[in-house]
């Protein structure tokens, strides 16, 4: 097996790990600390996104020129060197925003969330521990982009499935055995934090080469390749307003109780991005590579292949899931109610979050090449387009209101984006990726998952209701994959060599 094959199915098997335990452990949190106190979560989660922008494009610098030194010879002290430089660069970052944060913690809980059975106190307490927690939590993700940039991605996987087992397991036990609420949930996260950060920062330094002098902080890496890392800066400032926005105004405009729904709702919108992130994150290291040496045949071939597969994983998953939103709300959550508040809300943000899925690889194609202009233009026009339309909506009719002004943004900029990138990276490859890679995918799974809504009957039964919607979903990946030859012909020897010959 390949090293890009290894490492696309080692980051399938640590998301396909995340999806299960987000929706194993959050019914239970939603249990144990109530619809409100779960709200604060969704806190956690916006301020985890938040202060990542103090990265200040580190972490994708540092995965690039991994990759990059990697393929030079006699570059191993300039590896190590690099890695301290943004190491130290990085601690002292996240320092300060766990005391900004601490500092604020109390302006949050009096003025900004529209608590009802939580203090001011309680929210406070939970805040500031939740800093701590980030402050470990953002180093670690520097550390994992070097393992990314080096191509251990097996290591990052198990690294990634031992975290999320430890920290859900342990948050469930301690809720449930020791103390329901908010702030011992805040305290699970900080440990656990900790730990993971100790984890990964020994696994990475451990993969790196073998020093022949110790490593030293130098400040003329970071001035080196500051251009890259203000352009990744900037995609990530204007990713957070992308993201982020919609959660900061439903907790302005709306209680705390809806922030917890709008929470649940976007959980369930995210596994389009969960599915595409790993073929996006197992291939940049080697299209990276193959544009450094400019074998430009070799990307393109790279590049549709990853495509088609997003397509292939992505569509049928994510419109299975749009059509069944609310059973599917139901099913995960027992709660008629989440249901009903999120379901539609639901459906149109998985609707915008396939447009995202899908220019996973078309963005890391834009990143080999060393290039974030054209990135950040199409984001700075999507904020320019959905700050407004959440205000306007989210006053006007609620959680629905955000949902169709997620849906509008990548509407608006998607189509342009696409052939802009690919007019700029892969003339005349633009045709190929709507027809081929994209198209026949989305035919294939949008018939059969609207013939499983429209056709198949629904029980009542959450586990029966639940193994239904999974036979759409198969049916649907399986229809997928026919629709693209080189994954039909793939299928079909597959299939030949487990048949024995008569």
């Amino acid at each position: 097996m390949s090293r890009v094959r290894r490492n696309v199915v080692a980051n399938f098997v640590g998301r396909g790990w995340g999806i299960v335990s987000v929706y194993l452990f959050v019914p239970l949190y939603l249990r144990f600390l109530g619809v409100e106190a779960y709200g604060l979560v969704g806190v956690y989660s916006t301020l985890a996104a938040l202060l990542a922008l103090a990265d200040v494009g580190l972490t994708a610098t540092l995965s690039r020129e991994m990759a990059r030194l990697a393929m030079l010879e006699g570059s191993e002290g300039r590896m190590r060197d690099l890695l301290r430089t943004y190491e130290v660069a990085y601690l002292s970052i996240s320092l300060a925003s766990m005391v900004g944060l601490w500092i604020v913690a109390p302006y949050l809980a009096l003025h900004w969330l529209r608590a009802g059975a939580l203090t001011p106190e309680v929210i406070t307490t939970a805040i500031r521990a939740m800093g701590i927690a980030i402050a470990f939590q953002l180093p670690a993700g520097l550390y994992n982009g070097g393992l990314l940039g080096l191509q251990r991605q097996v290591s990052y996987n198990v690294l990634q499935v031992a975290w999320g087992l430890i920290r859900g397991v342990g948050s469930v036990a301690v809720l449930w055995l020791v103390s329901p609420t908010i702030i011992a949930f805040a305290w699970c996260q900080l440990i656990f934090n900790a730990i993971y950060f100790a984890a990964v920062r020994v696994t990475l330094w451990r993969a790196m080469p073998a020093p022949t002098l110790r490593p030293r902080y130098d400040q003329i890496l970071l001035r080196e390749s500051w251009r890259y890392a203000a352009g990744m800066a900037s995609i990530s400032v204007l990713s957070a307003f992308l993201t982020q926005t919609d959660k900061l105004v439903v907790s302005k405009v709306l209680p705390l109780a809806m922030l917890g729904y709008y929470s649940l709702a976007g959980t369930l919108a995210s596994v389009p991005l969960m599915l595409a992130t790993p073929v996006g994150l197992a291939i940049f290291p080697r299209l990276t590579g193959l544009v450094a040496v400019g074998e430009r045949d070799a990307v393109t071939a790279l590049y549709h292949r990853a495509c088609s597969l997003v397509s292939i994983v992505v569509l049928p998953c994510a419109l299975t899931f749009l059509f069944f939103s609310d059973r599917l709300l139901l099913a995960w959550t027992g709660s008629t109610s989440v249901a009903r508040e999120v379901g539609a809300t639901t459906s149109l943000l998985l609707a915008g979050q396939i447009m995202q899925a899908i220019t996973v690889i078309p963005f890391y194609l834009a990143l080999a090449y060393g290039q974030t202009r054209l990135i950040v233009r199409i984001q700075l026009g999507g904020v320019l387009v959905i700050i407004p339309l959440l205000i306007i909506l989210v006053s006007r009719v609620g959680l629905l209101g955000a949902g169709v002004a997620w849906l509008a943004m990548n509407v608006c900029t998607l189509f342009p984006y696409m052939y802009l990138l690919h007019r700029r990276f892969l003339h005349g490859e633009l045709k190929t990726w709507v027809r081929r890679d994209v198209g026949r995918p989305l035919a294939a799974s949008l018939v059969v998952a609207l013939a499983g809504r429209w056709l198949l009957p629904l029980p009542t039964a959450r586990v029966a209701m639940v193994a239904v919607i999974g036979l759409v979903w198969v049916v649907s990946a399986t229809a997928a994959a026919l629709s693209v030859p080189e994954w039909r012909w793939m299928l079909v020897r597959q299939a030949r060599q487990r048949i024995p010959a008569r």
